[in-house]
């Protein structure tokens, strides 16, 4: 059951939706699963969408933990133990910046997308992503769990939607 009032409902991508499904169904009623319990066997389909990301300093930065091989693909490389702050100037990781300080303040799902890439070389495709909270102890957020896909620009079965938008 989903608990986040419709969440799944604004998401677009059935990736999307069913790393969602895993996360919710491990939540149960807390605010959010551990990092442990999300594991890859539940994500069969879905995992090569997905990222996770260590919050370090109740969300001052982040650091790249795990991303599925799709987002390799998209980024061009790896960035597995790199910190976010280490990436400046670019709109795609200042908008990534604002969605995970977000999630970890609001402590609930973010969505972001349908959208065109921002990302250097990318702006021929459109993107929506989710971020969810993790929690290791039950209060606080301290790691993110999410997933990514990309489509040719125009071509998503909801590309009607506002590119523009957050």
């Amino acid at each position: 059951m989903d608990k986040t009032g419709g969440f799944a409902q604004t998401l677009t991508s059935e990736k999307l939706k069913a790393a969602y499904a895993v996360w919710e169904a491990a939540r149960t009623d807390r605010i959010a699963p551990r990092r442990d319990e999300i594991v890859p066997a539940n994500l069969r389909g879905v995992l090569t969408f997905t990222f996770t990301m260590d919050v370090l300093d109740s969300g001052k930065d982040f650091r790249f933990r795990f991303a599925g091989d799709r987002i390799y693909q998209f980024m061009g490389r790896r960035l597995a133990g790199s910190l976010l702050s280490e990436q400046t100037g670019s709109p795609f990781f200042d908008n990534m910046r604002a969605v995970f300080s977000a999630c970890v303040a609001a402590r609930a799902p973010i969505a972001s997308g349908v959208r065109q890439a921002t990302y250097p070389g990318k702006d021929f495709l459109e993107v929506e992503a989710m971020v969810l909270p993790l929690s290791d102890n039950g209060v606080d957020v301290t790691h993110l769990f999410g997933a990514f896909e990309s489509w040719q620009l125009g071509t998503h079965s909801s590309s009607q939607h506002d590119l523009s938008r957050p």
